[in-house]
């Protein structure tokens, strides 16, 4: 046909062979790769371990703890289906951006050599350390610094009146599976991305610098023992329908899946609750902590939750539609304040934020 383009036979396998490579890595990585939440190992011990929950504690025979288990009404509702679309546009917009993002070993790099102009700590200061000694200390800090990250970063996506309206993209799911994990606006899938880069890359740094070139972390695998432990204990019931308690003095300290379900509830009692990822301590540390409960309870944002799933569209351009709004609020207020010599109350304003979150 006159005018058609046809590509070279090269170039379209080029084209081809990238797919299949993003296909490979972004895709199907994420349940291969071990270091991924959703690897498959991980979901088959959450399988397990929902099962024997069942079964065992709750006295379901066989069939009742599978149909529950993969129940058609959570696994092919509306919002579980909007997790896998969420899902791979996710994936794609975060391969097109991932040379454009700072990574851990640039942050390692400038701060390792950073550090060289201080004079508090000399060079290798703990470099006769044994090296079983340094790797347990580098893993455990490495594991407890970036957990804490995580529940700054989740407290300030609540806490921000701008980053919730973000936030709220995950916490519009009305069921929960383990792939609503990746049910993150692409704004806090970035602010995530740069929380890790910039933590691990900064731990990575100072004990590099201290500790000398023996440095490692403890790995089954090639993977950090405490990312084997927490996933392979059922981090991906933390997303499920499965509520599973663990008795009140380990939630004091470890964070159940059923806790993490009292945070997505849409009963304004659980709101800003259970912070936390791996730990529960940073909760009870800011206040924000809560027990599970075997009271049922729903998932969502309230009323807002309808409007918010509409379309794939409003999900992710509606949060910056009403960021901007905020933002525009905001300027206003601020001109109200200077022009009339006043100010909004930080109590008064807490309350303005609240009447947001209500259903």
């Amino acid at each position: 046909m006159q005018g058609e383009v046809v590509l070279p036979p090269a170039i379209g396998f080029a084209i081809m062979a990238e797919y299949f490579e993003f296909f490979q890595t972004d895709i199907l990585g994420q349940f291969l790769n071990p270091k991924k939440r959703l690897f498959w190992g991980y979901l088959f011990t959450a399988f397990i371990i929902s099962f024997l929950w069942l079964h065992l504690l709750h006295r379901n025979n066989v069939n009742q703890a599978l149909k529950t288990i993969f129940s058609p009404v959570v696994w092919l509702s509306r919002s579980s289906k909007l997790d896998v679309v969420c899902f791979f546009i996710n994936r794609i917009f975060f391969a097109a951006l991932r040379p454009m993002l700072i990574t851990q070993i640039a942050v390692a790099t400038f701060l390792y050599h950073f550090l060289h102009y201080q004079s508090l700590f000399p060079l290798g200061v703990f470099s006769d350390t044994s090296y079983a000694l340094s790797a347990l200390l580098f893993t455990t800090c490495f594991f407890l610094l970036d957990d804490f990250a995580r529940f700054a970063l989740h407290y300030a996506l609540h806490k921000v009146p701008l980053l919730w309206e973000f936030h709220k993209f995950h916490h519009s799911a009305e069921t929960l599976t383990p792939l609503t994990v990746t049910r993150a606006h692409p704004v806090e899938g970035v602010l995530f991305t740069l929380r890790s880069a910039l933590v691990q890359g900064t731990t990575i740094a100072i004990f590099l610098f201290l500790f000398g070139q023996q440095l490692n972390l403890v790995t089954i695998l090639g993977v950090n023992i405490f990312v084997i432990l927490f996933h392979g204990l059922g981090s991906n019931l933390r997303h499920s329908h499965i509520s599973i308690q663990y008795p009140k003095i380990i939630e004091r300290i470890l964070m159940s899946p059923a806790q993490h379900h009292l945070h997505h509830s849409s009963d304004i009692k659980h709101f800003d609750k259970n912070f936390g990822v791996a730990l529960s301590v940073w909760d009870r540390m800011a206040g924000t902590f809560l027990h599970s409960t075997s009271a049922p309870f729903t998932f969502g944002i309230g009323p807002e939750t309808k409007h918010y799933t509409k379309t794939i569209g409003h999900m992710y351009f509606l949060p910056f539609i009403k960021a901007a709004e905020s933002i525009h609020s905001l300027v206003r207020k601020k001109n109200v304040v200077l022009t009339n010599h006043n100010y909004i109350p930080k109590r008064e304003a807490n309350e303005e934020f609240k009447e947001t979150r209500k259903c």
